[in-house]
């Protein structure tokens, strides 16, 4: 009965996963220029004129969607606070589906009228199913376009809105989606440089490199994946990771792990082991790291491909 429920735990986990890589189709944006030392150079500084100018872009539907939304993040119950996060998360999916544009426009209009804040809010929550919403939420939003190198300032908004930290607190959790859900967000916001250099140094490095060890195969590749944007480009996570010795880890499971991991952790294993790269452009970060974090949402397809026909016994 054990080794069932991690089973079931573990399908339940793939499809948050699944939902999210399906949603990540959809060369504008709202740009942050970052120097080589990862500080801004600059910020959108009227959010009201933005968010107006993001919702008269949305398509009718999403625009009217969205206000209704937000009213609730800013000034409903928990309970409703907590289906209007879902439903911003759905949003977030169908906007991707529905093209590039209508995806950054729906970003840009959510960041802007402050939802990023009430969502912070709700990580901090003792419930485990608030912290999932909010953290999944926080992921779907923080997704750019993958078809293109731009960069958007949603991921750093939300990483200055004081996200990093309880997301990283929820590394440590007993519950497995949340986990799930808190590694995804942070994979996908260390794509920004600067929030980058915030995860590790908020201590992201120690759980994510436990997790790889001990945690089942999914959320061992969650965790890899996520190891392998934080190293990109960034020496002092290079060495928190030798620290903690993630390179004997990694060998060990690409020499006796599952076939899920073995490729992944090799390829993770040598770029440790390798001498560190010259320093790179931020567009060369941003490109070096979203063509890693594809790179594992193609080994989930697959994962959840044969999970799929083992479920229909094919």
């Amino acid at each position: 009965l054990h080794a069932a429920g991690r089973a079931s735990m573990a399908s339940r986990v793939a499809l948050i996963f699944m939902t999210v890589i399906a949603a990540v189709s959809s060369k504008e944006s709202i740009a942050v220029e970052i120097d080589h030392s990862g500080e801004p150079h600059s910020v959108p500084e009227d959010l009201a004129d933005k968010e107006a100018e993001a919702r008269a872009g949305l398509a009718q539907e999403f625009s009217e969607a969205l206000v209704d939304i937000m009213a609730v993040l800013l000034h409903g119950s928990d309970g409703a606070k907590d289906g209007a996060i879902e439903r911003l998360s759905e949003m977030a999916v169908s906007t991707g589906e529905a093209g590039r544009v209508q995806a950054r426009m729906f970003r840009s209009a959510v960041v802007a009228g402050g939802a990023i804040p009430a969502l912070v809010s709700v990580l901090g929550s003792a419930q485990e199913q608030r912290q999932f919403l909010a953290a999944n939420a926080l992921h779907v939003l923080a997704l750019d376009d993958p078809t293109t190198d731009a960069d958007n300032f949603h991921s750093f908004e939300i990483c200055q809105s004081g996200a990093v930290e309880p997301l990283v607190k929820l590394l440590n959790s007993e519950h497995e989606p949340v986990q799930a859900a808190a590694t995804a967000a942070l994979s996908a916001l260390a794509e920004n440089p600067t929030c980058q250099y915030m995860i590790s140094a908020a201590g992201a490095v120690a759980p994510l490199v436990k997790m790889a060890t001990f945690a089942n195969d999914w959320q061992k590749l969650g965790a890899m994946g996520a190891l392998d944007v934080l190293q990109i480009n960034n020496p002092t996570a290079r060495e928190q990771m030798q620290q903690v010795d993630a390179s004997t880890i990694l060998k060990g499971l690409s020499t006796m792990g599952s076939g899920l991991l073995r490729e992944q952790a090799a390829t993770l294993q040598s770029s440790l082991s390798a001498e560190p790269a010259e320093p790179m452009s931020s567009e060369a970060h941003v490109q070096a790291s979203r063509k890693t974090r594809m790179r594992y949402d193609g080994v989930r397809r697959d994962a959840i491909r044969m999970m799929q026909g083992w479920e229909r016994g094919g």
